[in-house]
């Protein structure tokens, strides 16, 4: 109770989503020695969308909804759990799970580019630090491990799909925004977005880049089944601690989460993923930036 008092309840659940995250992005992780990007991002999107609608039907909202929020939550879900879920699950299996983490992570970037050249807000002397600082963390994580490749093959190969989650995760939100001004209901924005995001996926299936592997083990479905589950507590998480405390403080807790990615990466993931020291300096990079731009943007 002595916690809950000195930090706040809304913070304490901003920071369990971002650890939340990332034991999900571990659990995605082991899923993934078998299953396809596509599949893993169908099974996740599902569970989440399902999660949605069970709680919207429990409480009516869902068939009280009008039509134009629903229609800005199908945006998210086309931005968020349709192109930057799948973009993201295919940069894990290129680079690794810690490095695409955190280059997804430079959302905060695009956001503030938005709101300079859309909004025309000017930029504070923290934001251009905490840009400064995710740009060189992303630079870090982009340098090639294999220097006998060209720059270009990497970036197709695997860089672009990270940075394509990034710019995605960045958009979502926004839609998010627009909707909840006429009706503030997160359990229809995860029904209907997931949804939405499933059908993106369904109907881009033949630009999604080729699956080598075999059929998924059941142990691996298991594994994405339970990514499902946290990403529904996780959404929930964020959604009801933006409701208890200020979006200043609970926004910049919640984007520890690649250093969060991090440790379960090195407790727990071992034969998977290599952690690195330029991995470490990156995510504490890109965090720290993403900590000053939301915090200090206005």
């Amino acid at each position: 109770m002595d916690l809950i008092r000195y930090i706040g309840l809304g913070e304490l659940m901003a920071i369990g989503a971002a650890i939340i995250f990332a034991i999900g992005q571990g659990c995605i992780r082991q899923g993934m020695r078998t299953a396809s990007p596509f599949l893993s991002a169908l099974i996740i999107n599902v569970m989440v969308s399902l999660g949605g609608l069970t709680v919207s039907l429990y409480r009516g909202t869902l068939q009280d909804a009008s039509l134009t929020p629903l229609l800005w939550f199908v945006a998210m879900g086309i931005a968020g759990p349709g192109i930057g879920r799948i973009s993201h699950l295919i940069g894990v299996t290129r680079m690794g799970l810690t490095r695409s983490v955190t280059i997804a992570s430079a959302t905060p970037i695009w956001a503030t580019f938005i709101a300079i050249v859309v909004l025309g807000e000017s930029p504070t002397f923290p934001v251009l630090l905490g840009t400064v600082a995710i740009v060189s963390g992303v630079w870090l994580l982009s340098i090639r491990e294999d220097e006998t490749q060209a720059f270009g093959v990497w970036f197709r190969g695997a860089l672009i799909y990270p940075l394509i989650t990034s710019v995605a995760y960045a958009v979502a939100p926004i839609f998010v925004m627009l909707a909840f001004a006429q009706q503030e209901t997160p359990e229809v924005a995860l029904a209907v977005g997931f949804t939405a995001g499933n059908l993106v996926l369904l109907a881009g299936r033949p630009l999604i880049p080729r699956w080598d592997g075999g059929q998924p083990l059941r142990r691996d479905v298991f594994w994405l089944t339970a990514a499902g589950g946290l990403n529904i507590i996780t959404a929930f998480l964020l959604t009801t601690a933006f409701t208890l405390a200020p979006i200043s403080t609970t926004l910049p807790l919640s984007r520890t989460a690649p250093i969060w990615v991090l440790l379960i990466s090195h407790l727990f993931l071992g034969q998977l993923e290599r952690v690195t020291w330029r991995a470490v300096v990156a995510a504490v990079m890109v965090v720290t930036g993403g900590i000053l731009i939301t915090a200090f943007r206005n």
